[in-house]
């Protein structure tokens, strides 16, 4: 029976996949990334619902810091962006990610499907499989 605080152990005597020191570079810098960008999607999605459903609740101070707080996410997921992109050197998504209009998507694209590569090229594309038919112990 799992109690309540068992979701904060931590595993740490099983041993984990073996990723050398610039590919965790890499890793961090993808989860940055992604935090980054999707905290600043999820931003803008909110403020593009509430002016389509004219929401007019929201005090002008809170609008103002929301507005700010959006156009600096999207300045740091821009430029973080291609940072990211260009260390990697996946030139058609810093391409995307340049472009203003398509920084913050293209970012948290990159990053998600990035990420799931280098999940496939370090557990290999059996384990994937493995994963999608529901695990070691799925029932066929």
């Amino acid at each position: 029976m799992t109690r309540l605080g068992d979701f904060m152990r931590y595993d740490k005597d099983q041993p984990g996949v073996a990723v050398d020191p610039e590919r965790q570079l890499e890793l961090r810098r993808l989860a940055n990334l992604f935090l980054v960008s999707s905290l600043t999607l999820v931003l803008f999605l909110l403020r593009a619902f509430s002016l389509a459903l004219h929401v007019t609740f929201i005090p002008a101070p809170v609008s103002v810091v929301w507005g700010f707080v959006l156009l600096v996410g999207w300045a740091a997921t821009c430029v973080f962006a291609v940072y990211v992109t260009f260390k990697a050197a996946r030139w058609g998504w810093l391409v995307l990610c340049a472009i203003p209009f398509t920084s913050v998507p293209g970012a948290v694209a990159y990053a998600w499907m990035r990420r799931q590569e280098i999940e496939a090229e370090v557990l290999g594309e059996g384990s994937r499989a493995q994963q999608r038919r529901g695990g070691r112990d799925a029932r066929r």
